[in-house]
């Protein structure tokens, strides 16, 4: 949040586990090894953040899960942005388009 410099209140999030054995992340031919502990985060978010942004978000995730456990080569990140007109908060419309919140950057 405060890397994509996000609101409080402007957060969304869901956590599922799965066994292990339920989830192929390979390393893209990069040339290490996952271990069991794999943590895999996708962040839905409007388009607009400058790949700097982005790469300090990666690395700052990354420097976070450390102490926790988690080896860097357990951490996938993945950005997959959209537009204004793609969200809907509730009661189906579309609160950026109509008005009722600011469109962010």
């Amino acid at each position: 949040m405060d890397v994509l410099a996000i609101p409080e209140r402007d957060r969304f999030q869901i956590v599922t586990e799965h066994d292990a054995d339920h989830v192929i992340a390979l390393d893209a031919g990069l040339g290490f090894e996952r271990t069991r502990g794999l943590v895999m985060i996708q962040i839905f978010t409007q388009s607009g953040r400058t790949t700097e942004v982005k790469q300090r978000l990666f690395s700052t995730v990354a420097a976070r899960l450390e102490p926790l456990g988690v080896p860097g080569e357990d951490v996938f990140v993945n950005i997959f942005e959209n537009g204004p007109q793609d969200w809907s908060f509730a009661f189906g419309r579309a609160q950026y388009i109509e008005g009722d919140l600011a469109i962010p950057g």
